[in-house]
C-alpha cells in the first residue's frame, strides 16, 4: 500500500502557505450584562492555523425566465480552503476569517462555508468550499 505520509508533509508545506481561523456560531443568545439584552453569543474558534485558499469558479447552466426556455450560463466565483488531515470538522455556515496570507489583498476577508469538507479513501488534506462573505478595505 502507498505510504501518504509524505504527500502528506508535501501538501502542507507548500500548499498551505496562509493562516486562517475557523469560527462557528452556537446560535444561542446569552445576557449582556451591561445593558441587560439578550444578544447572539460570541462565536467559538474551532481552527486557527495553516491552510491554502484558492480561487474556483463554477459555471451553472438553468433555463431562462422566457418561453423559449433558453439555457442561461452563469459564472460563480467560489472558493477551495485546503486544511491539513488533523484540522477539525467544518461546518456549514462556519465562518473563515484570512490571518495571514502569501496575497496581502486576502487578509481580513471573510469567507462562509458552503458545503461540508470532502472526504476521501486516500486522504492527503482537506478540501473545504467556501463563498466569500464580507471584503474589508485595507487602510493604506
Amino acid at each position: 500500500m502507498l505510504d501518504q505520509s509524505g504527500l502528506v508533509r508535501f501538501a502542507e508545506r507548500h500548499l498551505m502557505p496562509d493562516k486562517v481561523q475557523v469560527s462557528r456560531g452556537s446560535g444561542e443568545d446569552v445576557l449582556d450584562p451591561g445593558t441587560g439584552d439578550l444578544v447572539p453569543a460570541p462565536p467559538a474558534v474551532v481552527y486557527e492555523d495553516k491552510a491554502g485558499l484558492y480561487a474556483h469558479q463554477e459555471r451553472i447552466r438553468s433555463r431562462g425566465s422566457g418561453q423559449d426556455g433558453a439555457y442561461v450560463q452563469e459564472v460563480r466565483a467560489g472558493y477551495r480552503l485546503l486544511l491539513p488531515l488533523e484540522a477539525p470538522e467544518v461546518w456549514e455556515n462556519d465562518t473563515v476569517l484570512i490571518v495571514e496570507a502569501r496575497d496581502e489583498q486576502a487578509v481580513g476577508r471573510t469567507y462562509r462555508v458552503s458545503a461540508l469538507g470532502e472526504v476521501s479513501s486516500f486522504p492527503v488534506l482537506r478540501t473545504v468550499w467556501l463563498e466569500e462573505h464580507n471584503r474589508k478595505p485595507v487602510a493604506k
